[in-house]
């Protein structure tokens, strides 16, 4: 099962999540992975914790994941339709949009190699996370449409293997995406008022997708967010280190981690 920390920029993701994966860990193997293309999670984790593999997901490495699982099938695309050589790949690789589009694919995997019984997913910034998500919707929706176009073009192409791909790539996308439905999002925030005007944002944003906030997570507070927030994390003193394991207690104390593992053994059940 997946776990996802969305919000703004600043919020304590990364501080909640390393918490999470930590509690996780004590009752299962668990991938503690970041999507931010400046991630800082081995400065939290300079060596993996017992039962945590810290997996970066940096723009560089995606772009080269990328051209290693779908550079030959683009290639071949493109060849049925001009004279390419190879070396755009490197150019498409490095195209907006592509790293961040194949990023997800790559986390959803993570899940799906069940290398791991949890998956914990420190995204980056909300608006990098949103249109993270908002790209893989759009490769969905598009891929059924490019299908039927090319099923126009057919008789003028004349190759049924660009067909073969789109079918194969439609059906990734169509995976992909429902396995992302499936992931719990948690919303983190703090309680100053544009935290949480962003943070309900954010909300609103995932829920026209089809995806649901299962709970939100208020950092640093001292008394509590105002309105109906599940969890409340006291502010903490101490190295960033200090911080983690601080708030990993916490979450402990306060049943998320037990939570979070019974869901788990629930969606396996």
């Amino acid at each position: 099962m997946i776990f996802a920390f969305v919000g703004k920029g600043g919020v304590g993701k990364t501080t909640i999540a390393s918490a999470t994966a930590l509690g996780l860990s004590a009752t299962g193997k668990t991938a503690l992975v970041s999507s931010d293309f400046m991630p800082s999670l081995r400065y939290l984790f300079p060596s993996n914790p017992k039962n945590i593999e810290v997996i970066e997901l940096g723009q560089k490495e995606v772009a080269e994941r990328w051209k290693e699982t779908y550079g030959k099938e683009v290639v071949t695309v493109l060849k049925n339709l001009f004279e390419v050589e190879d070396w755009v790949l490197d150019h498409i690789a490095e195209s907006p949009g592509v790293a961040e589009e194949f990023m997800i694919s790559n986390i959803m995997e993570l899940d799906l190699s069940r290398k791991y019984e949890y998956v914990v997913w420190d995204t980056a910034a909300s608006s990098s996370t949103m249109h993270l998500i908002f790209l893989q919707k759009e490769f969905y929706d598009h891929l059924s449409r490019d299908v039927k176009i090319y099923l126009k073009l057919r008789d003028t192409v004349r190759s049924d293997k660009i067909l073969s791909l789109l079918e194969r790539w439609r059906t990734l996308a169509t995976n992909v995406w429902k396995q992302l439905l499936s992931t719990r999002f948690f919303l983190v925030t703090t309680g100053d008022e544009l935290s949480m005007v962003q943070a309900y944002q954010i909300r609103d944003d995932l829920r026209k997708m089809g995806i649901e906030v299962v709970s939100t997570i208020c950092n640093r507070v001292s008394t509590g967010c105002k309105g109906n927030m599940k969890i409340n994390v006291p502010e903490t003193r101490g190295s960033a280190r200090d911080i983690v394991y601080s708030v990993y207690r916490h979450l402990e104390d306060n049943g998320l981690i037990r939570q979070l593992q019974e869901a788990a053994s629930d969606q396996k059940a």
